[in-house]
């Protein structure tokens, strides 16, 4: 399922973002302040904050720039996070990070977020994740990846579980808006869960 990209053979245009693993439907690149006025719309969007499990409030440039900026540095160890773009339009629609990779437990916690409603529900996500995780089993050596999300988050659930996530557990009660208390459902996914469904190994590690 993930593919990275070849070398440049001098086609496509200079404006072109970088893709390094690409989909079908969706490429993975590298985050760049370019993006970050994106970003400023995307986490100022209470309904998304509240989908991601935050609790919303508004965000300042400044205050989004002083958190992102080091991670496009690559300054946080064990964190590496991407940009997933529509590959029909080169248009970036979200981002997604795996983080906390580097124990001998061979575990990794996952995140991703489709920033504009209108391109939710169309597959992007499923299809970005799948993609994450070959490269967290394939480039990163771990084995089990693991995330949590609202138990109301019916859709980002069924994207979770067609790309190879289980549901593991819940914490009951354990998130609160106001006077609202949810449910936070655990999910996780195996390298060999992952393979069992069809996740291909790399080209890169196939032929290792």
């Amino acid at each position: 399922m993930s593919e990275p990209d070849s070398p440049a053979t001098g086609e496509g245009n200079a404006d072109d973002p970088v893709i390094n693993i690409r989909g079908e439907r969706v490429g993975l690149g590298p985050l760049d302040s370019s993006l970050l006025p994106l970003i400023v719309r995307w986490q100022n969007d209470f309904t998304t904050d509240v989908l991601r499990g935050n609790t919303p409030q508004p965000s300042s440039r400044s205050a989004i720039e002083a958190l992102w900026e080091p991670l496009i540095a690559g300054q946080r160890p064990d964190w590496i996070g991407f940009a997933i773009y529509e590959l029909a339009t080169n248009r970036p629609i979200g981002i997604l990070n795996v983080r906390d990779y580097v124990n001998p437990n061979r575990t990794a916690e996952f995140g991703i977020s489709i920033g504009d409603p209108a391109d939710r529900g169309k597959g992007y996500g499923s299809e970005a994740t799948i993609l994450l995780l070959g490269y967290a089993y394939d480039f990163l050596g771990v084995h089990n990846v693991w995330l949590d999300t609202l138990a109301s988050n019916l859709g980002a659930i069924r994207a979770y579980e067609r790309a190879g996530f289980r549901r593991i557990g819940v914490r009951r009660e354990a998130h609160r808006i106001g006077d609202h208390a949810e449910d936070v459902v655990l999910m996780d996914c195996l390298r060999t869960d992952f393979r069992a469904l069809g996740g291909a190994e790399s080209p890169a590690q196939a032929s290792g």
